[in-house]
């Protein structure tokens, strides 16, 4: 006679407890079939081997959420600091104050190492600007070296992660190699009055996961700044 009887799978029985949770509590007796006997040393019980799942599971949760919570701590006093920043930046009593001020706070605010600023400008005659010994420098808004930000500044906001050796190349020139991570920050658009750029020669200072806001709020403020000291687009 042929045998009938199927072998059951441990995916099957995976399954089916799964199905039905309460198995083993309905099923006592059941729990004496699988007691684990002649094993060797450190063997555990399935009860102590979920409770030590469920153990790991909470502390990584628990974990996630301190970070979660020291995160947004952290935004929240950055909030603060940059709204206090850019009344500074109002109170500059010229623009040649204001220049150096924003690159020198933006450093100080953010604990940054480099900050670059790219002033865009439509026509023929390049704009005059204030010597400060910064990184400021005029740039024709439709110069093609300026195309390796195109995908960046059509997002209309800022963007935080690493760029690119050409990106960070045409920013930083040759202190581009120390430079890690960054913020950039579109000052404005149709048209974008430049791009403003936040360094930092650790990799995870600027990351994807930062929260946006308040360096919108930041780019929004440094355009309306700038824009009346240059004839941009006229």
């Amino acid at each position: 006679m042929a045998n009938t009887e199927q072998a059951i799978t441990a995916e099957q029985v995976k399954k089916y407890l799964a199905e039905h949770d309460a198995f083993f509590v309905d099923h006592p007796d059941a729990l004496d079939a699988i007691q684990l006997t002649n094993v060797p040393e450190g063997t555990i019980s399935l009860a102590q081997r979920q409770t030590e799942r469920l153990q790991s599971k909470n502390q990584q949760l628990h974990q996630q959420l301190n970070m979660l919570i020291e995160n947004a701590r952290q935004n929240t006093a950055l909030q603060s600091r940059v709204h206090q920043l850019c009344l500074r930046l109002m109170d500059a009593p010229s623009f040649g104050t204001l220049l150096p001020m924003l690159m020198k706070e933006l450093k100080h605010e953010f604990n940054a190492d480099e900050v670059a600023l790219r002033w865009f400008y439509a026509g023929d005659v390049e704009p005059k600007l204030p010597e400060t010994g910064e990184n400021i420098v005029p740039q024709h808004a439709d110069a093609d070296d300026l195309r390796i930000f195109d995908k960046l500044l059509s997002k209309q906001k800022p963007v935080c992660g690493r760029l690119t050796k050409a990106q960070k190349e045409l920013l930083f020139a040759n202190k581009a190699d120390n430079v890690k991570s960054v913020a950039c920050l579109p000052l404005g658009h149709e048209p974008c009055a430049g791009l403003l750029a936040i360094a930092s020669h650790d990799e995870d200072r600027f990351h994807a996961d930062m929260a946006t806001d308040y360096l919108s709020f930041l780019g929004e403020v440094t355009m309306r700044l700038l824009r009346p000291h240059h004839d941009y687009g006229k």
